[in-house]
């Protein structure tokens, strides 16, 4: 089964001796062709990093605090990625379980009520 990325997974990708790690940011939907037009690939992006952005007089009201470094992965480079951990949304870090683990324990449990 090859893994299909989604967004708040963290990753971590190792390719031609590089590595680079984060959360994944944004993933692009599959697009149709369109005559005329160029093929899209897909991809998705890997925040790496993020800074605080700096005082701007003219700037007072903007909701936007943060300069995100984003790293762009093409759909043929996905194969390289390694899923680490799951969080529940950009803003509330919480690592969620993975989904062969129970919640209140910290090894996998297995359903075996008769009844189902």
């Amino acid at each position: 089964m090859t893994y299909k990325p989604k967004v708040n997974d963290y990753v971590i990708w190792e390719r031609h001796g590089l590595k680079d790690e984060g959360w994944i940011y944004f993933v692009s939907q599959e697009t149709e062709d369109k005559r005329g037009f160029t093929k899209t690939s897909r991809y998705l992006t890997i925040e790496t990093g993020i800074r605080r952005k700096p005082e701007c007089q003219y700037d007072k009201n903007n909701p936007h605090k943060y300069v995100h470094i984003l790293l762009c992965c093409y759909e043929n480079q996905w194969s390289e990625l390694r899923y680490v951990k799951k969080r529940k949304s950009q803003k509330d870090g919480t690592i969620l379980p993975e989904s062969n683990q129970h919640i209140y324990y910290s090894e996998p449990k297995q359903n075996t009520h008769k009844g189902q």
